[in-house]
């Protein structure tokens, strides 16, 4: 089991809560309780060969967990979160500089701390850290924020999580908690020319890095995805896209696709459900999909507007910017357009990472 994702799940639940009123904002969540609902069968057309329903089952009991916790979190009064976020950051420092003593290192990373029953990946935890103290901290400095010394603090703020998710190394991660920099950064309306500066630096210092192998050979070998050999690095997403194909519009049908039921498709049911999805439902099971996330992303825009609070705008927005990175680089590594990650797709993956992930976000939106 893997209770990982579920700080992040619970983010959407306070986001919730962002809004002017204290009425639930059910069209979003009937859009989560549709991702959740294409998410299942999904996971039961992966899974149902080698476990039947047990993963389903699994994934219901993390369901019923999350909903649970909107219900209780949605009794908190946001506000009150703000004056914390000193402790929401030593948090955040404190899991992810235990990761780095105590987890051990699988595949070249050392992300996962074993528990015995279940494994926990602090970094997922970390993002609902990371959202709510750089909100705190960033509402706190207000318009401060447009002056280089303010800006710079927010920059080290987040950029020492980031280091340390790096030096995991876990790339995937350290892209979204990038993205919650970028999304809070812009709601605090920080000048265009130093997010420029900083995301020009970024791209060079990546540059330099890839041109004098500063990257380890896994590292170097997921980023030249597009050079990969698709019976050896290139193969999950070579059998991804061939998944996709093969749906064309309509798909092949539940339970009759190729790639996924003969077991082509790695992680079908985790980082690559979307292939499978797209197998067997096709290019329209797909736009209703992706038509899920994009009314849940509209949304999320729309509370930032409507957050009477400076701090809730700025959770909103970084919610916003976690959900919209998960999303992009999942899709975008199932049709080779990224590299491979392991970033699961919120609500749908199977994983108490990828379903709980969902209900703090749900609460916070509902604040």
């Amino acid at each position: 089991m893997q209770g990982n994702r579920r700080p992040a799940a619970n983010l959407l639940l306070i986001t919730m809560r962002i809004a002017r009123t204290y009425n639930p904002d059910l069209a979003l969540l009937l859009a989560v309780l549709g991702l959740l609902a294409i998410g299942l069968p999904a996971i039961y057309s992966a899974s149902h060969v080698t476990d039947e329903f047990g993963k389903v089952l699994r994934q219901l009991i993390w369901a019923a967990v999350g909903l649970i916790g909107l219900g209780v979190m949605a009794l908190i009064d946001y506000r009150g979160l703000a004056r914390y976020f000193r402790l929401y950051y030593g948090i955040l420092l404190i899991l992810l500089v235990a990761t780095l003593f105590l987890a051990r290192e699988v595949n070249g990373a050392r992300s996962w701390l074993d528990l015995g029953l279940f494994k926990v990946q602090p970094s997922e935890l970390g993002k609902l850290c990371l959202i709510l103290s750089f909100a705190g901290l960033a509402a706190r400095a207000s318009v401060l924020m447009q002056t280089l010394p303010v800006f710079f603090k927010g920059l080290f703020f987040v950029g020492v999580p980031l280091a340390l998710v790096l030096v995991q190394p876990d790339m995937g991660t350290a892209f979204v908690y990038g993205m919650i920099w970028l999304g809070i950064m812009l709601a605090s309306q920080a000048r265009g020319w130093m997010i420029f500066a900083v995301l020009a630096l970024v791209i060079l210092g990546f540059t330099a890095a890839w041109k004098y192998d500063l990257f380890l050979p896994h590292q170097k070998q997921r980023l030249d995805f597009l050079n990969a050999d698709p019976t050896g690095q290139g193969y999950h997403q070579q059998q991804a896209l061939i998944a996709i194909g093969a749906g064309e519009f309509w798909g092949k049908g539940y339970l009759r696709g190729t790639q996924a039921q003969r077991g082509f498709l790695p992680e079908q049911d985790t980082d690559f459900i979307f292939a499978g999805i797209g197998e067997e439902f096709g290019f329209a099971g797909l736009l209703v999909l992706m038509g899920l996330y994009l009314f849940i992303l509209l949304r999320l825009l729309s509370i930032t507007e409507e957050a009477e609070t400076t701090f809730g705008r700025l959770v909103t927005a970084g919610v916003f910017a976690m959900l919209a990175a998960h999303v992009l680089v999942n899709i975008g590594m199932c049709l080779k357009l990224l590299p491979v990650t392991g970033v699961p797709l919120p609500f749908v993956s199977y994983g108490g990472r990828a379903r709980t992930w969902a209900n703090p976000e749900e609460t916070l939106i509902r604040m």
